[in-house]
C-alpha cells in the first residue's frame, strides 16, 4: 500500500497555504522541538511559520503533510536543494516528522516515499540526507529502517552564558595577531567585504565530512545573497566577523552567529573557519572571543550558545572547550542513495500496477 490504513499523504506548499494551515504545521514542529529539547521554552509559533514560508529563487523544495482519518495533521515531510550549488547537485536534504502517538504505523515511511517520488525524475545519482538526535531515538531507528547509513556523527555543544569566564574571553579578544584585522557585518555583507568573506568561507571545505558523499564547493556571492534573503524572511539576525590579512586584503578566517529575537534564549553559532595559509595565529579563538564579548554585551537575555561539531574536528572542538562549550547531546547526519531508497521506500508501488518510467529498474517488492 502507498499509505497505511487511516492516513493520507498530501503535497503542500507553504507559499500558498492559509494562515490556519501554516499554524497547524507550526504546532507539529513546536511539538517535535519540545521533544528534542524539553528544557527549552516552547518555540514561538510565529518564528516557525516565518521559517516555513521563507524561500529563495534558487531553492527547489517539495513538502508533504500526513493526516489521520479525522483530518488532523500528524506528520510533515520536506525535501529540497539549492539549484545554484552545482558541485553537490546530487544532494537532497530531507526531514520527516511524525508525532509520537502515530509512530510505528508506517506514516514516516509513507512520507519518505512521497519525498523520494518527488525527486525521482531529477537524476539517478541522488543522495538523500537527514539528521537525527540521540534525544529522539526513534529518529535513528527510522533511518536504519529505510536503509540509510550514518555518514557523520556530531556533537551538539552548548555554552551556558552565565558560566562564561569573562576574564579569559577578554584576554583572548585581545590576541590581535600581527598583520590581521577584523571586519564586521550585520545581516548584509557590504560590497567591499564580499570577496574577503568568500575567501574565508571557502575554508569550510576543510571541515571533516566523515563518510558523507559531499564534494567541495565554491561559495559564491549569489549563494550569499540568497542566504541573506532567507534569513531576513525568517526574521533571523546574522552577525559576521571576517579576519582580513592586511598585506593582501584577503579573507583569512570568519565566524558567524544567528539569533531570532522570538527565540531569545538561544544563539546559534554557525560556521567558523580559517584559511589554511593563515592557520597557526589563533585567528579562530580571537574571532570567537570577540564575537562572544559582543553577545555578552548586547544579548543579555540569551542563555545559551549552541553549535554542532563533527566528532573528528579536534581543532574546533578544542577552541570550543576552551571557551566553555560542553556537549549537550549528539546528532548524526544520515545518507540514503536513490538506489537504496527505491528498494526501501518505493518498492511497494509495484502492488499498484506498472511503475512510472525511471522506477522500474531497481524497484522490488518486499521492502520493509
Amino acid at each position: 500500500m502507498r499509505t497505511p490504513t487511516g492516513y493520507q499523504i498530501v503535497q503542500t506548499d507553504a507559499a500558498t497555504a492559509s494562515d490556519a494551515e501554516l499554524t497547524e504545521a507550526a504546532r507539529v514542529f513546536q511539538t517535535m522541538n519540545h521533544e528534542r529539547v524539553p528544557e527549552d521554552p516552547l518555540t514561538a509559533i510565529d518564528a516557525i511559520k516565518a521559517r516555513l514560508r521563507a524561500t529563495t529563487p534558487a531553492q527547489w523544495r517539495a513538502t508533504f503533510a500526513a493526516r489521520d482519518v479525522s483530518g488532523t495533521l500528524v506528520g510533515t515531510g520536506f525535501v529540497g536543494w539549492n539549484k545554484n550549488e552545482p558541485e553537490n547537485a546530487h544532494a537532497r536534504w530531507t526531514e520527516v516528522n511524525v508525532l509520537p502517538a502515530h509512530r510505528g504505523k508506517g506514516v514516516g515511511r509513507a512520507i519518505m516515499r512521497a519525498l523520494v517520488e518527488a525527486c525521482i525524475a531529477q537524476g539517478d545519482d541522488l543522495v538523500f540526507f537527514g539528521q537525527t538526535s540521540d534525544r529522539v531515538p526513534s529518529g535513528a531507528a527510522f533511518a536504519k529502517a529505510i536503509a540509510a547509513t550514518p555518514g557523520l556523527p556530531m556533537k551538539l555543544n552548548q555554552l551556558i552564558l552565565t558560566k562564561v569566564d569573562r576574564a579569559k574571553v577578554a584576554e583572548w579578544a585581545k590576541i590581535e595577531p600581527k598583520g590581521y584585522r577584523l571586519a564586521r557585518a550585520d545581516n548584509v555583507v557590504p560590497r567591499e567585504l564580499v570577496q574577503p568573506y568568500l575567501d574565508a568561507a571557502n575554508s569550510m571545505n576543510d571541515m571533516p565530512k566523515g563518510d558523507l558523499r559531499f564534494a567541495d564547493q565554491r561559495f559564491t556571492e549569489a549563494q550569499l545573497r540568497d542566504r541573506e534573503s532567507w534569513l531576513k524572511q525568517s526574521g533571523t539576525e546574522w552577525w559576521l566577523i571576517v579576519a582580513i590579512h592586511e598585506a593582501t586584503g584577503e579573507g583569512a578566517g570568519f565566524t558567524e552567529v544567528q539569533h531570532d529575537p522570538r527565540i531569545g534564549h538561544v544563539i546559534w553559532q554557525g560556521g567558523t573557519g580559517v584559511v589554511q595559509a593563515h592557520r597557526g595565529h589563533k585567528l579562530g579563538l580571537w574571532m570567537k572571543a570577540v564575537m562572544l564579548e559582543r553577545i555578552l554585551r548586547e544579548r543579555s537575555n540569551a542563555k545559551f550558545i549552541r553549535t554542532g561539531n563533527a566528532n573528528v574536528n579536534e581543532h574546533m572542538l578544542a577552541i570550543n572547550t576552551d571557551l566553555g562549550f560542553r556537549q549537550a547531546w549528539s546528532n548524526t547526519i544520515w545518507q540514503l542513495p536513490l538506489a537504496e531508497a527505491r528498494t526501501s521506500t518505493l518498492a511497494s508501488l509495484a502492488e499498484r500496477g506498472p511503475l512510472p518510467p525511471g522506477l522500474r529498474e531497481g524497484a522490488s517488492a518486499g521492502s520493509r
